[in-house]
């Protein structure tokens, strides 16, 4: 059966996951990374670890010729249901996957030995199994096997989401190599830009379809032509050399990873003075491997004493222009650089609110400084993002990492926002 037209339907299995005791943040991930590579989803469904409702969804969507991908259920207990509901659907018996059955006596065997608990071994090796006529998907981060079954297009992977991306590699190409169309696809992130702002230059367009979805500071712009047609192809070029050349200094997937990348080259380090993000931006900056190569570290100055005993903040320029101004941004920014022997240093000082603004600073305002030692100069900005406190942190630790990023690059020359500079760091 031919499945050049077919499209992808996802099955999202667990009872845990229908009470809403865990978010599905599978269906977002299979989602972005389909359409991303022009693929179509159909259908993305979450389903109890009921054998019969497992098995009806299966039925239903194998009717259609869809490739289906289902997530969960493979695992040691009882409620793990995927390989033995597939053996029951097409005819198969369960067996040991080699490697997979060898990693999990290591794993058992050692804890045992390591930590005095001793699990039945015929329990764990239930996550080792897959169907007979099943091609084993390596796990290599958790102990259950990725299963695919070519005669019915059917992909299994586990639950959980980081056994799921180091998988994903393997499993994409299983999937590209059963022929999918795949359609024209440019995504576009617009750091800074509103929608209103992105759409208001937006030219009329017949064969491309347009969506946007929000960044933390700006938006994903998202551009779609059918596959094999030279009149969208046009269309996605021409549109996507509209959105470049308008905003040269904000498009980027990631600023944060691109500073990591710079940083890198250079040799130099980073640190960070947090206040109203209550230390966001480090986490952001910790969440990627690798970076104890360039980050120093940061402090979280929430009370005026903290800035001043972690960051050097004189008392005197936060009784004469307050916590929340171009001064006291500067001055922590400097003073982290200087503390953590950083190169570059951003820092963060606003409003999150709710309460807390005045006329001249109402809520959402924040002031972000950049120090760069390197040429002994600071620049701050002021910004304003009445966002609600959450949406606040996001934006105000996106718009530092850009700024940051842009500076780097050398086109912070003529930003898109007001810069105050000061010299001799």
């Amino acid at each position: 059966m031919s499945t050049a037209k077919k499209a992808i339907r996802l099955c999202i299995t667990g009872s845990e996951v229908m009470n809403g005791f865990v978010l599905d943040r599978n269906t977002q991930f299979f989602a972005s990374e389909l359409y991303a590579l022009g693929y179509e989803l159909k259908e993305s469904r979450i389903i109890h670890d009921d054998p019969q409702q497992i098995l009806a969804a299966w039925r239903e969507f194998s009717a259609s010729g869809d490739i289906i991908v289902n997530s969960g259920g493979l695992g040691p207990t009882s409620d793990d249901l995927t390989v033995d509901l597939l053996c029951e659907w097409l005819g198969d018996t369960a067996i040991y996957d080699a490697h997979a059955e060898k990693r999990t006596r290591f794993f058992f065997e050692r804890r045992a030995r390591l930590q005095k608990v001793s699990v039945a071994i015929d329990v764990a090796l239930r996550q080792a199994r897959i169907p007979s006529r099943a091609h084993a998907i390596k796990n290599s981060v958790g102990l259950a096997p990725g299963i695919f079954m070519p005669e019915a297009n059917f992909f299994a992977l586990p639950g959980f989401p980081d056994e799921i991306r180091g998988m994903w590699p393997e499993t994409l190409s299983l999937i590209e190599a059963l022929g999918l169309k795949r359609a024209q696809t440019k995504i576009l992130p617009v750091w800074g830009v509103g929608e209103s702002q992105l759409f208001s230059g937006m030219p009329e367009l017949k064969k491309v379809t347009v969506g946007v979805h929000a960044l933390p500071w700006g938006c994903r712009l998202f551009l779609r032509g059918a596959a094999d047609d030279t009149e969208a192809t046009a269309e996605v070029a021409a549109l996507s050399e509209v959105f470049t050349s308008a905003f040269p200094q904000q498009i980027i997937e990631s600023p944060l990873q691109a500073i990591i990348a710079i940083l890198k080259t250079q040799a130099k380090k980073l640190a960070l003075a947090e206040s109203c993000t209550g230390g966001l931006a480090a986490k952001q900056v910790t969440d990627l491997a690798g970076v104890s190569a360039v980050f120093q570290g940061a402090a979280v100055t929430y009370a005026n004493s903290a800035k001043a005993a972690l960051a050097d903040v004189d008392a005197e320029i936060i009784a004469a222009h307050g916590a929340v101004s171009f001064e006291c941004a500067r001055a922590m920014a400097e003073g982290v650089a200087t503390r953590l022997d950083a190169d570059y240093a951003l820092s963060f000082t606003g409003i999150a609110g709710p309460d807390g603004g005045t006329r001249e600073k109402p809520v959402g305002t924040v002031f972000i400084g950049i120090c760069d030692r390197t040429k002994s100069a600071t620049r701050v900005a002021r910004f304003s993002f009445p966002f609600g406190r959450e949406r606040f942190r996001n934006a105000v630790v996106a718009a530092g990492f850009l700024a940051l990023w842009q500076m780097l690059e050398g086109t912070a020359g003529n930003p898109p926002w007001p810069l105050k500079e000061f010299s001799g760091v």
